[in-house]
């Protein structure tokens, strides 16, 4: 079977830590696997780096630093706040990344694959990162199912110092704000020394599930489309590196080409974490800002699921943490998400060593490339739809005009 031949070819390298040695071999072998099944495919390199940490560190010492300049000067506190929470806003929806460069100085690489069909006027892109995670404190089980709460209260945490240091400024300087001041401070630096810990200690994963079984169903699917009739719509295949550290990878791909996608015609599914748990479509996504996906994909989708044998694929949102659908999304193109969780709503073994083969369910990867090509038909005759009223108004002006 295609699905686990690919799943388990990916987990021969151990790991596929961002911008290492093993990303890059495995994106050798996608490469490869592409062209074998006769898609016309290349490799894009960019730049990356092998943390995630660094920046998510060096922003949140900003507020550090304003926790602690508040009681020398609140006004240059304020200021200090404020570019750390657009800094902070800007990380998590992937919009704005400005000190990117000071800390990406590796090299990665997407593998991008085509069905060419240059004269389509839609397009659909299929998106699966191929690299695997690192361990650390965050991700330890007993941990894991707080992060959702531990995230958002450090949100609240930074929110809280910001509105003290407007009453220091504003002239509040009673016991009562210079405690709670020296409190939100001391919480970041406890942000500080895990994000550190996990940064040091962490250790790279296999990834069977995160996500070799989204690369799986991705070129599962690019194997059957291949042998399909599609003639308004071209198909793409992107293999992304380094998401993992903040979804560089998508980010790049879009930079690269997103003067040739129309936003109204071009269609994003990205698939993440398919390996076990309960497939879901996604209404949405952002951990911050949440990006609704695109109508005419999620209705596609709830087309999809009314079928019998696609009754467990429910829909949801996801705000647990983002994937790489958030970077088209938040730019304004139409995006959808497939993913997988546990009946907590949590990825099962995400990113922890548990994350092996011999934990993938086959039958998720093979449930969510069925629907995928089932959702494909259904948004089809949506396309077919739209291009009959387009040749409709075309020959009305035409008319008018003659």
């Amino acid at each position: 079977m295609i699905l686990q031949r690919i799943i388990g070819e990916l987990c021969i390298l151990k790991h596929r830590a961002s911008a290492t040695e093993n990303e890059q071999r495995a994106a050798t072998h996608l490469l490869h696997f592409m062209r074998t099944i006769g898609l016309t495919a290349h490799v894009e390199e960019f730049k990356s780096q092998q943390r995630y940490s660094w920046e998510l560190i060096f922003i949140t010492t900003l507020f550090l630093v304003q926790a602690g300049w508040c009681f020398v000067s609140p006004l240059s506190s304020i200021i200090i706040g404020l570019i750390g929470l657009t800094l902070f806003g800007g990380h998590f929806t992937t919009r704005f990344k400005p000190l990117a460069f000071l800390f990406r100085f590796v090299k990665s690489q997407n593998v991008v694959g085509r069905k060419q069909n240059k004269d389509a006027p839609f397009k659909i892109i299929f998106t699966a990162h191929y690299d695997s995670a690192r361990s650390g404190l965050l991700w330890h089980p007993k941990n894991v199912s707080k992060f959702r709460f531990n995230f958002l209260f450090g949100v609240g945490i930074i929110l809280t110092l910001f509105f003290l240091c407007l009453l220091k400024l504003a002239g509040f300087n009673n016991l009562l704000v210079t405690l709670l001041i020296s409190l939100c401070g001391a919480h970041i630096l406890g942000q500080i020394i895990v994000l550190l810990s996990s940064a040091i200690t962490g250790k790279p994963v296999e990834g069977a599930s995160d996500n070799a079984s989204g690369v799986a169903v991705m070129l599962e699917l690019a194997r059957r489309l291949k042998k399909m009739s599609f003639p308004e719509i071209e198909f793409w295949f992107v293999a992304t590196g380094s998401e993992e550290v903040g979804a560089i990878g998508m980010t790049e791909f879009l930079k690269a080409y997103s003067h040739e996608f129309n936003k109204r015609q071009t269609f994003f599914i990205n698939i993440d974490n398919n390996g076990s748990g309960n497939l879901h479509y996604y209404l949405g996504e952002g951990m911050l800002n949440f990006y609704k996906f695109s109508p005419k994909l999620i209705e596609a989708a709830e087309k999809t699921a009314k079928d019998k044998k696609f009754k467990a694929v429910t829909r949801a949102k996801y705000t647990l943490a983002y994937t790489d659908a958030i970077v088209p999304a938040s730019r304004g193109f139409q995006a959808i998400l497939l993913l997988a969780t546990d009946d907590y709503g949590l990825i099962p073994n995400w990113h922890w060593h548990t994350d092996t083969i011999d934990n993938i369910n086959i039958e998720v990867p093979k449930l969510a490339a069925d629907f995928c090509l089932a959702l494909i038909n259904n948004l089809k005759k949506e396309l077919d739809r739209i291009l009959v009223n387009s040749r409709r108004e075309k020959i009305v002006i035409e008319e008018k005009n003659e």
